[in-house]
């Protein structure tokens, strides 16, 4: 899911140094490759390390949209401006499996870039919630050596489909000092599925009836994917069985809870991809255990890329700046 800023230029080849990064790499038995990238601003210079996770878009991490005419766009998932920012922290961004660092596209929009982009195959064979959080742990492992850390702070920050990995990934790694949950799940993300329905019948969008049915028939789904959790050759909403058994065994919300250390969680009120009710609860989860070390933050009026629905305004950039405010209180 794209969420970050869309740049026009015109150039005829990309690399990750001529968007700031510099490339590393390593192998792994289990994992394969994995290739992230590292901000090469001040590179030298101590500051804390940001591990940017991003949401579940099966696209590269910039994306170049050629377009008829000679122009060119390009398209990425970071929500924030990364030279800025970089100033203060040694950024990371990480490849998905098999996915390049950039790549382009006959493409008149980033709708149909992810309509038209042929997906590699060591995407749909790796591409879970452990491979996501695994490689990311390797990685704050072999930079926590090879940066300049200061004072040793780690921020996970993940957005979406990545809000659902950073608290494992802390829980994992105890490097982690801070952790950032933007629009990311906080129940089983089968069960929003099901509120989804539930909400449309008590809004009289649908009858109770046909309601249950759909609920009846996703339970049948749901069942046949936790009982296949390795296939990758059967998808459904276009994801791997194997990408859907993982994030929907393991729980943000049983994580998080288990972590001492800060987390910020944001949340908005008009969001069908990641519904905000799952998200409440975990406020509430924190509330009966006693654990006062969750941030939580509603933006009520915002979709899921922080447009405002009711004033009409983005507030992507109003919502960076009080996760910035966050992180160094």
């Amino acid at each position: 899911m794209l969420v970050g800023s869309v740049l026009s230029l015109n150039a005829q080849s990309y690399t990750p140094e001529s968007f700031g990064f510099k490339p590393y790499s390593f192998k792994d038995n289990e994992l394969g490759t994995v290739n992230y990238y590292v901000t090469l601003n001040k590179i030298e210079t101590p500051k804390p390390l940001l591990v940017y996770i991003d949401g579940s878009s099966a696209t590269p991490i910039f994306s170049v949209l050629k377009k008829p005419g000679g122009s060119t766009r390009i398209s990425s998932g970071i929500p924030f401006n990364i030279q800025k920012l970089s100033d203060q922290f040694h950024i990371v961004v990480i490849s998905k499996p098999g996915m390049p660092f950039v790549d382009s596209l006959q493409a008149k929009s980033m709708k149909e870039f992810k309509k038209n982009y042929k997906l590699p195959m060591g995407y749909k064979n790796k591409l879970s919630h452990s491979w996501r959080v695994n490689s990311a742990s390797k990685i704050i492992d072999i930079l926590f050596k090879e940066l300049p850390i200061y004072k040793n702070e780690i921020i996970v920050f993940g957005y979406s489909e990545g809000g659902m990995v950073v608290p494992k990934l802390a829980l994992i790694n105890k490097k982690v000092t801070k952790v950032v949950n933007i629009v990311g799940g906080g129940l089983n993300q089968f069960y929003d599925l099901i509120l989804e329905q539930r909400i449309n019948a008590q809004k009289g969008e649908i009858t109770s009836i046909q309601a249950q049915k759909v609920i009846d028939s996703l339970f049948i789904e749901f069942e046949t994917i936790y009982n296949n959790p390795q296939v990758i050759d059967k998808e459904f909403w276009d994801d791997t069985y194997l990408r859907w058994a993982s994030f929907c065994t393991d729980i943000p919300m049983e994580d998080m809870t288990k972590l001492d250390i800060p987390i910020l969680m944001i949340s908005v009120g008009k969001d069908p991809n990641s519904p905000i009710l799952g998200l409440d609860y975990v406020k509430i989860e924190f509330m009966r255990l006693r654990k006062t070390n969750l941030t939580y933050k509603v933006y009520p009026n915002c979709d899921h890329y922080f447009y405002d629905m009711i004033e009409k305004k983005d507030r992507l950039e109003e919502m960076m700046e009080y996760v910035l405010t966050w992180i160094e209180e």
